[in-house]
This record gives structure tokens, sequence and C-alpha cells, in this order.
């Protein structure tokens, strides 16, 4: 074998390495770009969850705004302590009544009525 010869059986090998190579490269930037698409869908997707949640923020804000101007209008103080207060209230009555629950459920429905008409 002539030195010749050996020289390019090397060199054919190592472009044949050098191709093998690429082609593992190829498939890892498939890959990759497979999974940069997934990426940019969660990220749209935790995007709009976020602006979908600060525009409930925004309602729940505006709806306590509204509590507390129909609160202040009738004059009804409004304080944890008092709903505190009545919630122990209302335990203590229903663990004393027949049929404890349901009653509850209709006195805060009934509640629940009576400030929507106020």
């Amino acid at each position: 074998m002539t030195f010749s010869s050996a020289l390019t059986i090397l060199t054919d090998s190592l472009i044949a390495l050098t191709l093998i190579y690429c082609i593992v490269l190829e498939r890892r930037i498939r890959a990759f770009r497979r999974q940069e698409q997934t990426f940019r869908s969660l990220i749209s997707d935790v995007s709009e969850s976020t602006r979908l949640a600060q525009g409930a923020v925004s309602s729940l804000r505006h709806l306590m705004d509204e509590f507390s101007k129909t609160n202040l209008a009738t004059s009804k103080p409004v304080t944890a302590d008092r709903y505190s207060s009545e919630a122990r209230f209302e335990r203590e009555e229903q663990s004393r009544r027949p049929g404890g629950a349901d009653n509850s459920i209709a006195a805060l429905a009934a509640r629940v009525a009576a400030l929507r008409k106020s």
C-alpha cells in the first residue's frame, strides 16, 4: 500500500464520518425546532391565561367596589368581626336545629336575595 492510497482511505473515512455527524446534527436540529414550536405554544397559552386572570381580578375589584358602595349607601357597617360572629352564630344554631345545613343554605340564599333587592 502506497502513501497516496493510505491518504485517500483516510480522507474518505473522514468525509464519511463528517457526513454521519451532519446527519446526527440535522436530526437534533429538527427535534429542537419541534420543541421550540411546543414551547411557543405553551408561552402563548400562559400569556392568554395571565390576561384572563388579570381581567378576572379587575372584575372582582369592581364587584367589591360596588358591594362596598351598596353597603355604605344602606348604612350597614361591613366588618370582618360582624361576619365572623354571624358565621359562628349560624354554626351554633345549625348544630341545634334538625336538618341544619339545608336551613342554613336557605337562610344564606335569603340574605343574598335581600342584598340584591336593596
